[in-house]
């Protein structure tokens, strides 16, 4: 049902909404600090990565009810009337060509305003399918379930991830309000 891996690798990042959307606002906007909390936010993301990945690849289960995840999401996106494959296909063609020095500046631009929209679409499309009420209910039980099995591995995964939060909110905290970038919901039960 999926065209691309690629497609899949960004409905994992939904699926995943505790370590995506930390993930996404440690690598969104955190730069010119060095070393310090930065670099703890950067351990500490690098480990839970580690568990959330060797407990993947442990629990061959955990592996199916995610896959089942990612094509319930994309279902529930062509359902709302989006296309992420074309999407999909329209982002992998501008990465491919933007590099062709043989590019005027005008095309460029418009590949470039083209991944733009893509983009946007599939974020609009994957916002539509995260408030499904079944998605919502199977995201819920595969991040309960990965959470476990992240437990299972490393007994400490719980105060990792709130370590990561409180650090996150004090670098937010001094950078003059950038606490709008979704920080409050991550908090896996």
């Amino acid at each position: 049902m999926i065209g691309t891996g690629a497609l899949r690798a960004l409905v994992a990042v939904a699926a995943l909404a505790f370590t995506g959307s930390a993930v996404a606002q440690l690598e969104g906007g955190q730069g010119g600090q060095e070393g310090g909390p930065q670099m703890e936010l950067q351990q500490i993301q690098q480990r839970l990565a580690e568990v959330q990945q060797q407990a993947l690849e442990d629990n061959p289960g955990l592996e199916a009810q995610r896959d089942e995840l990612e094509d319930l999401v994309v279902r529930k996106m062509e359902e709302a009337g989006y296309d992420p494959d074309s999407s999909m296909e329209t982002l992998e063609n501008v990465q491919g060509q933007i590099q062709d020095e043989s590019l005027s500046d005008e095309e460029r631009q418009q590949m470039l305003q083209e991944a733009q929209q893509a983009q946007q679409d599939l974020q609009e499309a994957q916002q539509v399918a995260m408030q499904d009420d079944e998605v919502v209910e199977a995201q819920q039980a595969f991040q309960d379930d990965l959470m476990d099995a992240m437990r299972d591995i490393e007994p400490d995964t719980d105060e990792m991830i709130e370590d990561f939060q409180r650090i996150q909110e004090e670098m937010q905290g001094g950078m003059g309000g950038q606490g709008g970038q979704g920080g409050g919901g991550m908090a896996p039960q």
